[in-house]
């Protein structure tokens, strides 16, 4: 995988997004800084030149899933004018999105979850990427002057993110196509109460 605006580059970037994969894959505790770099031609000393540790390692794994999330699942459908037209077509996935990460649940959930009560700062940049979504939403819910943007952006989360588990779960994408038909619904109601400008 490649995100171009990730703040770091060179071999450090190259270990970050190398290890993205396999922690992805194979969970973060299960999976050895070794076992992250198989096939890569990279040296673990060359790892700790640096990542102080498979912990640091994961921090930056985890921001570049935060950033991910956001180029991968809203970037192709950003061309849509309207924004209500845009969140409906975010759960459309006919739109050039990676399948994988539709199909692999939540990277940022699965830190949060593994690293609970045992490492602070894993689980909030956990959550933190999970929440990504979350403030896309509510951004585009503003810019649609729909009411109450917050509360609809978390709404709207709640159903990507169960579309996202549902899709891990059978290993196929057809949960987007309900999350799609609830989101639109969900929208087509908030509009219906008003928007912020006619209260």
């Amino acid at each position: 995988m490649r995100h171009e605006n990730l703040d770091i580059d060179g071999k450090k970037r190259e270990i970050v997004e190398w290890a993205f994969d396999r922690f992805y894959e194979g969970g973060f505790h299960a999976t050895a800084v070794d076992a992250a770099m198989a096939g890569s031609g990279i040296s673990k000393r060359t790892i700790y030149k640096y990542f102080s540790s498979k912990e640091e390692l994961i921090e930056a794994v985890l921001v570049l899933y935060g950033a991910f999330i956001v180029q991968e699942l809203f970037d192709p459908v950003s061309r849509i004018s309207d924004p209500r037209q845009q969140i409906v077509a975010f759960f459309d996935t006919g739109h050039g999105q990676d399948r994988r990460i539709l199909t692999r649940g939540c990277l940022g959930l699965k830190a949060a979850q593994e690293y609970a009560g045992k490492h602070d700062r894993i689980v909030a940049l956990g959550r933190h990427a999970a929440s990504r979504a979350e403030a896309r939403f509510t951004e585009l819910c503003g810019k649609a002057g729909l009411a109450q943007p917050e509360a609809l952006g978390k709404q709207l989360n709640v159903i990507f993110q169960g579309a996202l588990l549902l899709s891990h779960a059978t290993g196929d994408t057809t949960a987007f196509a309900s999350a799609k038909t609830v989101a639109a619904a969900l929208l087509e109601r908030a509009a219906a109460g008003g928007t912020k400008a006619s209260g």
